[in-house]
């Protein structure tokens, strides 16, 4: 079991939903309480609980740290690599354009590999905003890309880079006559 898993276990257990954790933590914590929408990134596991936001739960659910912490699987390598080739998830948008997952699992941001065919493109996007604020970085590794944010779109050629609030309606299309390819960083992850 994973702290993720473990925090969202004791929180059953104790029959409180986020928001009563939520609420237990404001009359405790005040102005300094961590956010209603970061319990649940760290429940579902997409960011990993800092020491003081782990600190915080604890308290909020009565257990000490050290009861948290028993039975949680060990700490992640230090290190994850992703091997071309091995890469074993993928978002297929259509026939012209696809997305390689190139980060693990584990980590609070995604990171991935577009390929976008001549003529392709992906489809419209936007991350909602209920969840959270969600940041993309673009990185264009080859070709020539066109990114359309909301009402504004941007070229990028080879080694040009953008970033946007990700809440935005977007989509990305080749522009060019060869294969086109970016690198793209969402933070936090949202998939």
């Amino acid at each position: 079991m994973d702290l993720s898993e473990k925090i969202k276990e004791i929180r059953k257990e104790k029959h409180m939903t986020r928001e009563g954790l939520y609420e237990k933590l404001h009359s405790v914590f005040g102005e300094k309480t961590i956010k209603p929408n970061s319990i649940w990134r760290i429940e579902s596991g997409l960011t990993s609980a800092r020491p003081s936001s782990l600190h915080q739960i604890c308290v909020g659910l009565g257990v000490s740290l050290k009861d948290m912490l028993q039975g949680v699987a060990s700490e992640p390598k230090l290190v994850e690599k992703s091997i071309k080739g091995r890469r074993t998830d993928e978002f297929v948008y259509n026939d012209l354009a696809k997305a390689e997952i190139l980060s693990s699992p584990g980590l609070p941001f995604l990171a991935q590999e577009l390929t976008i065919l001549p003529n392709g493109s992906t489809n419209l996007e936007e991350d909602p905003i209920e969840v959270g604020k969600f940041q993309k970085l673009v990185y264009c590794l080859s070709g020539k890309i066109t990114c359309t944010v909301g009402t504004e779109t941007h070229t990028l050629n080879k080694g040009d880079s953008l970033s946007f609030e990700s809440n935005i309606p977007h989509y990305f299309k080749n522009v060019s006559a060869r294969k086109s390819r970016c690198i793209i960083i969402q933070n936090p992850k949202y998939l």
